[in-house]
């Protein structure tokens, strides 16, 4: 039990019996029982708060590593955030273009009627000119 062998325990057992005699006996061995349970209990409980703390020391160290994952994370998104692929300038670059290209194309229609209206103006004095020199 406590590193004690059979002989060792019955020595105490008789040196109890002759210092607190038949009577006493009983209720000492009652007292001793209580006693050696209230620490045995001391130091279960001791133990269960022992293995409670080192277990939250464990949760809060795996908090830490998941807080350091999650500032990780969160310092990578911002670094993205940062990143400017330039596709807003881009797009107005292209609105700009397309609205140049429209300008374009209207001022290339209008020349083309331009032309037109100079053939138009053309042939009609050509032809004004031939029957002018016909009725002549």
């Amino acid at each position: 039990m406590f590193g004690m062998g059979i002989t060792e325990i019955l020595l105490i057992a008789i040196v109890a019996v002759i210092a607190l005699g038949p009577e006493k006996l009983p209720d000492a061995m009652v007292k001793i029982a209580k006693m050696f349970n209230s620490v045995k209990k001391g130091i279960s409980d001791a133990k269960t708060t022992l293995d409670n703390e080192l277990n939250i020391a464990e949760l809060k160290e795996e908090a830490n590593k998941f807080k350091a994952q999650i500032e990780d994370t969160k310092s990578s998104l911002s670094i993205e955030n940062k990143f400017d692929l330039g596709l807003d300038d881009i797009l107005k670059d292209d609105l700009e273009a397309s609205k140049n290209y429209n300008e374009v194309e209207k001022i290339k229609e209008k020349f083309a009627k331009v032309n037109e209206d100079k053939a138009q103006k053309s042939k009609d004095e050509k032809f004004s000119l031939k029957n002018s020199e016909e009725v002549k």
